[in-house]
């Protein structure tokens, strides 16, 4: 079961210490914690990226992809965003899109965290 982010800070540490890559219209921060049994997910989709109907239809598409991958995820903080042309994405695309950009994060990350020791 992925997990959620609600704290403020968490999201300040995604912003100073994560790692963040785009991908066409979505991009991804994350930061692994290997001291978490799962990953923790959070969603950035603003009002300028269309109405309320549109974000949340793609929130909980993104939402679903995200559950169907949690395995292949290392256990760490994500937070996914993404522009206006997300929004025309089939749910096919968004279904290779994500992974990979989350996949890419975490290895991005990795390297990262590697290279500070």
């Amino acid at each position: 079961m992925i997990g959620r982010i609600h704290e403020r800070s968490m999201f300040a540490r995604l912003r100073r210490e994560g790692s963040f890559v785009r991908s066409g219209p979505l991009w991804c921060s994350v930061l692994l914690d290997p001291t978490l049994p799962r990953p923790h997910v959070a969603y950035a989709l603003g009002r300028p990226l269309g109405s309320a109907v549109a974000r949340n239809r793609l929130r909980r598409r993104m939402r679903e992809i995200v559950a169907a991958n949690e395995s292949s995820m290392a256990p760490g903080w994500y937070l996914f965003g993404a522009d206006a042309p997300a929004l025309t994405m089939t749910f096919a695309q968004l279904s290779e899109a994500v992974p990979a950009l989350a996949g890419r994060a975490a290895s991005r990350n990795r390297t990262r965290q590697d290279g500070a020791r």
